[in-house]
């Protein structure tokens, strides 16, 4: 039986009560968001104060090893100093706070120094300054955070660079981490991009910018060169299978069958680490500089032996001035070349061997380079035959990419965490149905029994202690600022469990009211209900405050509340202190790993809880006064209650293990856990009065009429 209409309004229906509830909070957050401007406002934009002052000899070392001294840049670019090693310049350092100013999970930015080589490689990151409220005060943590940033040495200079450990190394913090890597390699980019020769492409594109001085074995085992080491017993086994065994070499053999015969490489020459490392520095420039753009040529240079790829016949007119000892061929077609087609080098034989625009050749595709060799017949005539055929691809190395189209980056984490996302939302979908059918669940009480304590410890074990998504007071305080710090609608979606849940709190709570998130899905509340489970197994005594001491106490809560939100807006850095009012950072998501006064915090909670139940939930908890006020506005009442409530019948308030239910039987939903241990009353016909007293006139109907005693005649004496 519902409650009546005096007591209750109708599900779905607005009271004047409620509409009043409603602009009183809708005025408290305006009033709140307002504070935020004004303090925003007043921040100071140069908080990390000048570059120079900040990279002390310590953190020099620590983002940029060797460096000897650095020097402020002075030009338009992102702000940073240029790096030296004795009097050569190695790379650049600078400040994420200068060049990007991003957030991490805090709207306040964090202040990483980086440092970035020539190479386009990070030597090294260190956080200066963060206000991160999952880091904060917590040591365990900041040591990961520190390894986490360490890892970073080596990665390239460009968002979405891969390498390094994965931002859920700072177990708890993934935000702050992933968001720090993200500025380090972004900023890193911006500040080389514009101070060197970075070529920004949008297709696949040969590198015809960067060199380095290679050598040939350098060139050979990364792939740039293809190379060809024919011994005497190779040629030997050449001419075998050409069918000219019988018959001797054009160029004969020097020494025994081990002994190098020829050393030829080839490659795509136009990258100047193929093709200027490959000739001399005048012969590489007249290809750049001496022939119609687009040109292209393949390197082929001979290193060692007595037979080269060049021969004698190509001066010849007769020949063709053919150089006839090498051809490319690729996709079926064939390149043959001539001496006007080659670029000598002198001093060595290496040449550039020209292909012209028009040629159809593409080099980033695989293409076959072929040696041959001539034999000399018995009349004194050559004949030809292959000696080496070399297959040649493009390394990655030569070739400049597009950045990669990056997903947002709130998408990152989403796509990462599908498991637990998955988990989640299966989890959220039983207590769904726990509470759309829990007429049918608190009509069995050991069935009850188990669901109850079942989902408590998943919520537990797995929300909390696993998954760490344990919903706090900080995340409340980050969506009210965020409007007003710049951080965009992607911030309200970079923890996919902790969104997933507040949007689950926020509809529960309009509908139902505060307790389906407090009573079901708050890791550290479960902990203590856990806790007081066993307390009472053990027989511990159990004291709850009278009914208007308790009203007092409920105060409690929201003078924690009141106090985090003044401090936040007054005292940024006091109100971090005053947020560890909640112990969850210390109980769930650091699972007891802080230093000790923060431990020993949460476990005099915990003990109080053994005696009081949910005793930090009913008098401190900071989130729960948030969910209580607006528990007011809740629109559905799904616990039952009968007219005998309170008056006579007081079992469910007995029964109410945090004596949400008033002496007139009223529940005072903004203090209800929803733990459904009052419907399980409700339903049980031996234990609810009203009902008891319905079964057992229904038994007694079911017996009928007790039988008719027969009548006793007296019977008169004789």
């Amino acid at each position: 039986m519902m409650r009546s209409a005096e007591q209750t309004p109708a599900a779905g229906t607005l009271s004047p009560v409620r509409l009043a509830t409603a602009l009183r909070l809708l005025l408290l957050v305006m009033a709140l968001w307002l504070c935020q401007m004004v303090a925003a406002a007043a921040q100071s934009e140069g908080s990390g104060g000048p570059l120079l002052d900040r990279l002390t000899p310590e953190v020099v070392e620590a983002v940029f090893p060797g460096i000897t001294r650095v020097e402020l840049v002075e030009d338009d670019g992102p702000a940073a100093a240029a790096a030296y090693a004795g009097e050569e310049m190695a790379g650049y350092i600078f400040s994420t706070l200068d060049v990007l100013r991003a957030p991490g999970y805090s709207s306040t930015p964090f202040d990483v120094v980086a440092g970035v080589g020539l190479d386009g490689r990070v030597t090294g990151a260190v956080v200066l300054f963060h206000r991160e409220p999952y880091l904060m005060n917590d040591e365990r943590r900041t040591g990961q955070l520190v390894t986490f940033l360490h890892a970073l040495e080596g990665l390239e200079s460009r968002l979405g660079a891969t390498g390094g450990l994965e931002p859920g190394f700072v177990a708890g913090a993934t935000i702050s981490a992933r968001a720090m890597r993200n500025a380090v390699l972004e900023g890193a980019g911006m500040v080389l991009g514009y101070r060197t020769e970075m070529v920004v492409v949008t297709e696949p594109t040969i590198d015809t910018i960067n060199f380095k001085p290679m050598s040939a074995d350098e060139l050979t085992d990364m792939g740039a060169l293809a190379r060809a080491r024919i011994t005497n017993a190779d040629l030997a086994a050449a001419m075998e299978q050409a069918g000219l065994g019988d018959y001797l070499p054009e160029i004969p053999t020097v020494g025994g069958p081990n002994d190098l015969y020829a050393d030829i490489v080839f490659g795509y020459a136009n990258p100047p680490k193929i093709g200027r490392n490959g000739v001399t520095a005048e012969t590489f420039d007249q290809l750049v500089n001496g022939t119609p753009e687009g040109t292209m040529a393949i390197y082929a240079g001979s290193l060692g032996g007595v037979f080269d790829h060049r021969g004698a016949r190509f001066n010849n007119l007769s020949a063709g001035l053919l150089l006839e000892r090498i051809s490319v061929e690729q996709g079926g077609k064939t390149f043959r070349l001539h001496k006007p087609d080659v670029i000598f080098s002198r001093g060595k034989i290496a040449d550039l061997l020209l292909l012209p625009p028009d040629a159809q050749f593409d080099p980033m595709a695989p293409w076959t380079a072929q040696i041959y060799a001539s034999a000399r017949l018995p009349d004194g005539s050559l004949r030809q035959f292959q000696l080496a055929d070399l297959d040649y691809s493009l390394p990655p190395e030569m070739i400049l990419m597009p950045p990669p189209v990056l997903a947002p980056a709130w998408a990152e984490p989403w796509i990462e965490g599908w498991p637990e996302i998955a988990i989640l939302v299966v989890a959220l979908s039983v207590l769904t149905a726990i509470l759309v059918f829990q007429g049918q669940l608190t009509r069995r009480r050991k069935l009850h029994l188990w669901v109850r304590n079942g989902f408590l410890l998943f919520t537990l074990v797995w929300i909390g202690w696993i998954a760490g998504a344990q919903l706090s007071i900080v995340h409340v305080i980050n969506y009210i600022k965020a409007p007003f710090s710049d951080l965009g609608f992607a911030f309200y979606l970079a923890e996919p469990l902790i969104v997933i849940l507040s949007i689950y709190t926020a509809v529960s709570l309009v509908l139902l009211g505060r307790g389906v998130f407090c009573g079901w899905l708050c890791p550290f509340g479960a902990l203590q209900e856990l806790l007081a489970k066993v307390a009472r197994a053990l027989k511990l005594p159990q004291w709850n405050p009278s009914e208007t001491l308790q009203r007092q106490l409920w105060w409690g809560k929201y003078a924690s509340l009141a106090l985090i939100l003044v401090l936040v807006f007054v005292a940024p850095d006091l109100s971090s202190i005053a947020q560890e009012i909640e112990p969850f950072k210390t109980a769930i998501t650091a699972m007891f790993a802080r230093a000790l006064p923060y431990v020993i915090y949460a476990v005099i909670l915990l003990g109080i809880g053994l005696f009081t139940e949910r005793a930090f939930c009913r008098f401190l908890c900071p989130l729960g006064a948030t969910l209580a006020v607006l528990d007011r506005l809740h629109l559905i009442e799904m616990l039952k209650r009968r007219p005998e409530c309170g008056n006579p019948c007081h079992l469910c308030e007995r029964s109410c293990p945090v004596r949400a239910i008033e002496k007139s039987g009223k529940i005072v939903m903004a203090e209800c856990f929803q733990c459904l241990d009052c419907q399980v009353e409700y339903y049980d016909d031996h234990r609810c009065p009203p009902l008891s007293k319905i079964r057992k006139q229904l038994e007694k109907a079911k017996r009928g009429p007790a039988p008719a005693r027969p009548a006793v005649v007296a019977r008169k004496a004789a």
